[in-house]
């Protein structure tokens, strides 16, 4: 495996500069609940607790969004801020450390080595699960490769330079799984470590042909013309929790079931708009606008996106698949008990006020 150090801080200062030039993304301000109509009939009374909650800003997020927008952390007594991070292992030690109540993250080797250190961090809900028409995510290849045939085909990738957030965590498990389709290994390719916001500049500049990417980032690319999927997300890893809701081992208990059942109602909002249509898709889009990087509703409008569990099931079998990938990798140290992990008490709290919604 051959790395090309010196590209990140540079492209990482581009990225805004050059992106923002081109008025499709900008950073999104910390953001903090506020009171809107509509909320939960008969919601007890709280006093009122201040948290804060990581973001990554993905659309991945958007039932926490949906609960900041429509007031439902409000209705349980909640204050809520937004804390925005690049990427999930930088969450990890704020997290542990209660600065952090809660965590929306792709699953990071950083976390597991943490609770195997005895750290309680609790996975109370599933963000995004990744069906097999999922293309919230995809492997992305720079357009100009594609235009001259230099890739036709996942052999092709051999010598490129390859994007990949983080080295031992779920980052690599994409490439990885991507370049099996060409007979490859990780020893074929080049890389480049780089946040996905800065990856749309990577292949504007040419200093990336190949990323694994999410939304809202993917329809940053191809909105420039950089860029285009060549193979979705659900193609690569159907079935996969892409990510999770973590609590932190100082929330309290009574805080985190208020939480998860404002965080329910806001899935339930997502799945009923967007996975379901049974309307409200308009709104969904605004606040997705508001949340996200994405500043245009038509780039919004073209996302294909996830799905949620509108119960808050949470089934272990690709957070377990997972693992598999970190100990070889050798990121993650050993393997953890997710039934420590894993904890439901919270959810069936929400259900046990909010019901059961029938899929």
């Amino acid at each position: 495996m051959r790395w090309k150090h010196d590209l990140s801080c540079v492209l990482t200062g581009l990225c805004i500069v050059a992106v923002l030039g081109l008025g499709v993304w900008a950073p999104v301000p910390v953001a903090s609940s506020a009171a809107s109509p509509g909320l939960a009939a008969g919601a007890p009374p709280q006093p009122r607790a201040m948290l804060k909650v990581s973001t990554i800003q993905l659309v991945g997020e958007a039932g926490v969004y949906a609960a900041l927008a429509n007031g439902y952390f409000e209705a349980e007594g909640l204050g809520v801020e937004l804390v925005p991070f690049r990427a999930g292992a930088d969450i990890t030690p704020p997290l542990a450390t209660g600065e952090l109540a809660f965590a929306s993250s792709p699953l990071d080797p950083s976390m597991f080595n943490a609770i195997q250190r005895g750290i309680d961090l609790k996975i109370v809900g599933y963000n995004a699960i990744l069906g097999p028409q999922d293309r919230s995510g995809g492997w992305m290849v720079r357009q100009d490769l594609l235009d001259t045939g230099r890739f036709r085909d996942f052999a092709d990738l051999r010598g490129m330079t390859v994007s990949l957030l983080s080295p031992g965590g779920i980052g690599q498990m994409w490439v990885e799984r991507v370049l099996a389709r060409g007979g490859l290994t990780l020893d074929d390719v080049q890389y480049v470590n780089l946040a996905f916001p800065d990856v749309p500049v990577g292949f504007a500049n040419r200093a990336v042909d190949a990323a694994f990417l999410v939304e809202p980032f993917m329809t940053v690319a191809e909105s420039q013309g950089v860029a285009r999927s060549v193979l979705s997300s659900g193609e690569i890893y159907p079935g996969l929790v892409g990510m999770v809701l973590f609590m932190s081992p100082a929330t309290d208990p009574e805080v985190g079931r208020r939480f998860v059942t404002a965080y329910l109602r806001g899935q339930r909002d997502y799945y009923r708009a967007i996975q379901a249509n049974e309307g409200g898709r308009e709104r969904m889009i605004e606040i997705l606008l508001q949340y996200t990087p994405i500043r245009e509703a038509a780039l919004l409008e073209q996302m294909a996106v996830h799905l949620v569990e509108p119960n808050g099931e949470m089934d272990p079998r690709t957070l377990n698949e997972l693992q598999e990938y970190f100990l070889r990798f050798g990121s993650q140290q050993q393997r953890v008990d997710l039934n420590r992990v894993i904890d439901r008490s919270y959810t069936d709290y929400a259900l046990s006020r909010l019901g059961r919604l029938a899929p």
